[in-house]
């Protein structure tokens, strides 16, 4: 999918918008019901994916199977404080037991810190882009930690000279929400490998996107994708008709 097609999202072309989803949960106390009953809104709205621990990867995938719904494991996940050969093995298991996209968590301390190594922030990347192979990575560089405009945007590069399809905003656990602001700086870091019409590095906006508005806000600043827990809700949001008379001018 390119920007621009997201970006013209409306209650009328409602269609498009769970292409645009990850359906998402996370939270550690996850029962194997609610990781089920994900599953089954994925399958009901036709989500572009169900984003889990990787723990949940088999499960999942054999739930999803002959269906478009993909499997999105999350690694190393909130933290992203493991080694890179920890986490590359853990996206190894986890594409073996049916993960089709790895989202992985840049390990933000070291990017912090007063003379940040940059090389081997690189190398945590390239590490599971790696063995990923072919399967996409994204990259969550934690906005909220990161105070600076020029820490978010060197963390975008870093990501996306290692390999990422995407950079993602938030993991939603340390406090960070994805911003309209945040997200057009993301885009624009990432232009440079956007030329002659082929989209490598795209954006995806996850940490409290609960609100179709807010959605769309995401999607007019250049995200790609939403992760969220309240899919179901944005997709019910925009089908209403009363929201459809409402805010047509979406």
């Amino acid at each position: 999918m390119k920007i621009t097609e997201f970006s013209s999202i409306t209650s009328s072309s409602d269609s498009l918008l769970p292409l645009a989803i990850d359906h998402t949960l996370l939270k550690p106390e996850a029962t194997l019901q609610q990781i089920d009953k994900l599953c089954e809104e994925a399958l009901q709205y036709g989500f572009k994916s169900c984003c889990v621990n990787s723990i949940y990867a088999k499960r999942v995938s054999e739930q999803l199977r002959g269906s478009k719904t993909i499997v999105c494991c999350v690694i190393n996940f909130p933290l992203g404080a493991a080694s890179a050969s920890s986490k590359a093995a853990e996206a190894q298991a986890a594409i073996l037991d049916g993960a089709e996209e790895i989202d992985m968590v840049l390990p933000v301390g070291l990017l912090l810190s007063s003379s940040p190594p940059y090389s081997e922030i690189y190398h945590h990347v390239k590490a599971v882009v790696s063995a990923c192979r072919t399967v996409p990575v994204k990259v969550i560089i934690e906005t909220g930690l990161l105070k600076s405009d020029r820490a978010k945007v060197i963390a975008c590069l870093l990501a996306a000279e290692a390999g990422a399809a995407f950079v993602k905003t938030c993991t939603g656990f340390s406090g960070g929400q994805a911003t309209e602001g945040d997200v057009r700086l993301m885009w624009n870091a990432v232009r440079r490998y956007n030329a002659d019409g082929a989209v490598n590095v795209r954006v995806k906006a996850s940490g409290g996107v609960r609100t179709l508005e807010s959605c769309l806000r995401m999607f007019r600043a250049g995200a790609e994708r939403i992760g969220t827990s309240s899919g179901v809700a944005l997709v019910t949001e925009q089908r209403s008709p009363l929201l459809s008379d409402e805010k047509g001018s979406y």
